[in-house]
């Protein structure tokens, strides 16, 4: 059979089409998640979500053997990422569901922040100036999106800590990746929401706090294969374009596409715009976040 013939240009730019993708994936999912959220928590949703999405990396391991989860030697930063990623995703479905689109993206698109600070804590890499006048800048952006002298609301709180979470995650993620495949972390990420997440139903349900198990109707199963599916697909690529560059700003910068994907689409299903100094902070963010991935 004659071998599959792939276009230069896309090899030579594979992190830019893995990063756009995810960017792409990730955006949708939002989407369909602010859609499935007047009918369900948003707990649930990331427990569907990754309930789906492990039977599908299963099977794609069980085809391609491509898993190395207790050979890696590092089990307890693999797990850790999981967790950590698992915590930053829930707080980000719940902005989703209590917040426009833009603005639920925006915050949690303040991770690059906490990636170069965890990176320059935990493994001592050093933070240019310039590095440093992003970091503050990004926190300039966050308060004229949060506008503290209208009050603090709840998905203000939320998104920074969504930020910090995935900021954490992303870090790990750059670790790990030289020792184990894509595959085996994205596995870690979905058994700990499969798992995490049935401990916080399972709880509301013994009535530790008011959240209680829906039965999704026939539409809303479309919506959660749609997640879970886009899920699986968000984290591959976004895993890919790390490993596909040995600069780790090329997939951090385009990622901030998303906030553009999603405000396109939220708007398109009846979404309210942030008013003028949101989206003011909005952009601030991006320069701030596309400064950041300058210096990696």
């Amino acid at each position: 059979m004659p071998r599959k013939q792939f276009s230069p240009f896309l090899i030579s730019h594979l992190c830019i089409y893995y990063a756009l993708m995810s960017a792409f994936y990730n955006s949708a999912i939002g989407v369909v998640s602010k859609v499935l959220s007047a009918e369900m928590s948003s707990f649930e949703i990331v427990f569907f979500r990754n309930l789906i999405g492990l039977f599908i990396v299963l099977w794609v391991l069980a085809k391609t053997r491509d898993c190395n989860f207790f050979g890696g030697g590092h089990l307890g930063l693999l797990l850790f990422r999981g967790f950590i990623g698992i915590c930053g995703v829930s707080a980000f479905f719940y902005n989703i569901a209590h917040t426009d689109l833009g603005t639920a993206f925006a915050l949690y698109k303040t991770a690059p922040i906490f990636t170069a600070l965890a990176a320059a804590y935990f493994f001592g890499e050093k933070l240019s100036p310039l590095a440093w006048f992003a970091i503050i800048l990004g926190f300039l952006g966050f308060a004229m999106i949060v506008q503290p002298s209208l009050g603090i609301k709840p998905t203000d709180i939320v998104g920074i800590v969504g930020g910090l979470c995935s900021g954490l995650a992303l870090t790990s993620v750059r670790e790990l990746r030289k020792y184990y495949s894509a595959n085996t972390i994205v596995l870690s990420y979905m058994i700990s929401g499969t798992v995490l997440m049935a401990l916080v139903i399972g709880a509301g349900e013994l009535g530790a706090y008011d959240l209680h198990f829906v039965v999704p109707s026939a539409k809303a199963w479309l919506y959660i294969a749609l997640v879970a599916v886009g899920g699986y697909y968000f984290q591959l690529y976004l895993t890919k374009s790390y490993a596909a560059t040995r600069k780790a700003g090329i997939p951090a910068a385009i990622s901030y596409s998303e906030i553009l994907f999603s405000m396109a689409m939220g708007f398109a299903v009846g979404d309210v715009l942030p008013n003028a100094l949101a989206l003011a902070g909005i952009a601030v963010i991006i320069v701030s976040g596309l400064l950041i991935a300058k210096e990696k």
